[in-house]
């Protein structure tokens, strides 16, 4: 099932409100909204392929009232899945206070209905959402469909089953807050911030025992040098593409929409110059309540993709994963082992922006005559062949995990390289720590047999050394153009079988 984000229906229905806002507001402005948000309903809420319908209860209304617009989206019936598992929303009416800026902006205040509930049509039970408290104000460019600012707080959200026998089941949430800032840098190209934010989570089953307890969750993403008017071009024409292709019987795209879809990709400018989200997560505590894991906690977590210099010729693509604080109740078998915090950061570097464009739009295109497997292998080769051609490299920034017997800490750069035998070259340093204790708990397993034997081979290749006043195995490795491959400067070819 598509999910529609409840706020969406109501703070973003101004997609085509007029670029025309005014100072003091008047009854020609106020049609003219009503006009832009009756097209934009009837044009991008209802899906093609029926998988969302939706049915109002009356007409739009947009009243000036001073300097401001009063807007009222009237009471609507969702259906999601009407073909074939198809399932109800019912949503009271929404109320937008708009205000025109000095710069045709639109300062906008929003109120949603409290209480939502979601019947299947083949279960009248369903579930109810309910929301205690709420404040919704952004800032909204009507040029660019989008909003510059943002500033959104939903408290006391609760969800529960309307069967009786599920009562005491529910799914709480203290607070959702959203938040985006814009920065003009340029014309019509802005720094733009957002985050989501949930705090208080927890999550109680029909016997009244907490199984889930969350302190935070949070989404933040950030863009640098976004070009607001040709990412709302660019959207403009991916919409344009799900109305004139929808999905077939089998729910695959028809070849013709990959055609376009690649002559979308390629003749669309730069969108932004660098682009990153994180996930986090804190204060998590599970307890499933089972014989072998009675609880589970993490202090906290995250994870992080980005893409930066998109707008030069080459980019850098770059993952991040942290952890810390993982506990584990009662621990299990070789529960010792099992790292408590880490920290992962790796990179592609360097990688050709023209090449992997042109890697993409080829495949699309290819896809309706060749068909989409054969269309990614020779993407694949291409890309592989743009990258060997570059200066780009595989950075292990930091790559560490600590257990309660052992500390690995990972470094290295790795380059493609097609004069190289192994068409790569590069070196990385590994050091661990605790390999001794972590043999002696082996040894005690009854099952550690084979952990033994792959410590101790560990154990005899490294070099010794001393980190932090605890003893530790190095091990350097070069991977040299000549296509030697040396770990603390002994050849590892004929271990590994090769001349």
């Amino acid at each position: 099932m598509r999910s529609v984000s409840l706020l969406a229906m109501g703070v973003t229905a101004w997609l085509l409100l007029p670029a025309a806002a005014q100072a003091q507001a008047t009854a020609e402005g106020a049609d003219k909204i009503r006009l832009g948000l009756k097209d934009w309903i009837a044009t991008h809420l209802s899906t093609p392929d029926k998988s969302i319908v939706v049915t109002f209860q009356g007409a739009i209304t947009v009243e000036p009232q001073g300097s401001s617009y009063k807007a009222v989206i009237p009471k609507a019936d969702i259906v999601f899945d009407a073909d074939s598992d198809p399932a109800h929303l019912s949503i009271d009416p929404i109320q937008l206070q708009m205000t025109p800026t000095g710069n045709g902006w639109l300062d906008t205040v929003a109120t949603i209905p409290s209480t939502y509930r979601v019947i299947p049509d083949k279960d009248d039970k369903g579930v109810e959402v309910t929301i205690g408290t709420q404040a919704l104000r952004g800032v909204f460019a009507p040029q660019y469909h989008a909003f510059m600012s943002l500033d959104g707080k939903l408290g006391q959200i609760t969800a529960h089953s309307l069967n009786p026998a599920e009562a005491k089941g529910a799914l709480k949430i203290d607070g959702l807050a959203l938040a985006g800032d814009s920065k003009a840098v340029g014309p019509d190209t802005y720094d733009s911030t957002g985050s989501v934010a949930l705090s208080g989570v927890s999550f109680i089953d029909e016997t009244g025992a907490q199984l889930l307890r969350l302190d935070g969750a949070t989404l933040d993403a950030k863009a640098a040098a976004a070009d607001m008017a040709a990412l709302r071009a660019f959207s403009d024409k991916l919409t344009d593409l799900q109305k004139r292709y929808p999905p077939q019987a089998d729910g695959e795209m028809p070849k013709e929409f990959l055609a376009d879809l690649g002559r979308v990709f390629q003749g669309t400018p730069k969108l932004f110059d660098d682009l990153d989200f994180r996930y986090g997560l804190t204060g998590v505590e599970v307890t499933p309540g089972e014989a072998d894991v009675q609880k589970v906690t993490l202090a906290s977590g995250g994870f992080g993709v980005g893409l930066a210099g998109l707008a030069k010729d080459a980019s850098t693509f770059r993952i991040t994963f942290d952890l810390a604080q993982l506990g584990i109740e009662p621990l299990p078998e070789f529960g010792q082992f099992v790292p408590h915090s880490a920290t992962i950061d790796l990179a592609l570097t360097n990688l050709p922006n023209q090449a992997l464009l042109q890697a993409l739009t080829g495949m699309l295109d290819s896809s309706a005559t060749l068909g989409p497997d054969q269309a990614a292998e020779i993407a694949v080769g291409q890309l592989q062949q743009a990258v060997l051609n570059g200066n780009g490299a595989l950075e292990i920034r930091s790559f560490k995990a600590v257990s309660p017997l052992t500390s690995i800490d990972l470094t290295g750069t790795l380059r493609p390289n097609p004069k190289a035998p192994l068409m790569m070259t590069g070196d990385a340093m590994l050091v661990v720590t605790g390999l001794e204790d972590a043999l002696e708990v082996a040894k005690a397993q009854p099952d550690g047999q084979e952990m033994v034997q792959g410590l101790t081979v560990l154990q005899t290749m490294g070099a010794q050394d001393t980190v932090d006043g605890k003893p530790a195995r190095t091990y350097k490795l070069v991977v040299g153009e000549n296509g030697d491959i040396l770990l603390n400067g002994t050849d590892l070819k004929p271990l590994l079988g090769m001349r």
